[in-house]
């Protein structure tokens, strides 16, 4: 196990080298690794109202952040772990979790923006611009782990009470898989 997570501070060695063809891993969704990875680094700060803990890393010098973004009452959902700062920006951060071959980028932003639903227009907004530019497997976990679908099905009756209405999330139902055809027929 220490072993691997060795293997890993390596990898997550982000922005020491500028040559293009280094992966950038921005999300860890494999428990076994968030605890490998987790074990070499120190806590910073914990917020339990929030579920959120930070972390330093001190070999490779990057913040992380461990954290529920699906948390409700009831129950935690999937946890993260994640580079900290990332990008505001909604290009930026797609750019980076949709560009490379790395499916836990893809799911893990996927996970962490489905609880974000405030953002989704501007993020299919950012996918119908740069479809072309994103690996197309990336590009379909990331929508899935998005999980439009199922907010749909659990929207109250009236729409007033909530920010996204059945016919909004209906329309970016539409154009997520409009984009999904898009990308099949791009070649690349």
């Amino acid at each position: 196990m220490k072993r691997l997570a060795g293997i890993i501070s390596v990898i997550l060695a982000k922005g020491r080298n500028p040559n293009k063809n280094e992966i950038i891993i921005m999300y860890i969704i494999n428990h076994d690794k968030q605890i490998a990875l987790i074990s070499e680094m120190r806590q910073l700060r914990k917020d339990t109202k929030n579920c959120e803990v930070y972390y330093h890393h001190p070999y490779t010098n990057q913040m992380w952040k461990a954290f529920f973004p699906r948390a409700t009452e009831d129950e935690l959902g999937p946890k993260l772990l994640r580079h900290e700062p990332v990008p505001t920006n909604i290009e930026k951060r797609l750019n980076i979790c949709l560009g490379e071959q790395v499916p836990e980028n893809a799911i893990g932003l996927g996970i962490e923006w489905s609880a974000h639903p405030e953002i989704w227009p501007g993020v299919i907004k950012a996918l119908e611009n740069e479809y072309a530019h994103y690996d197309r497997k990336q590009l379909k976990l990331f929508l899935n782990n998005l999980h439009l679908d199922e907010v749909k099905e659990e929207l109250p009756e009236d729409p007033q009470e909530e920010e996204l209405s059945a016919d909004l999330v209906g329309d970016l139902i539409w154009r997520s898989r409009k984009i999904r055809m898009k990308r099949f027929f791009v070649l690349g």
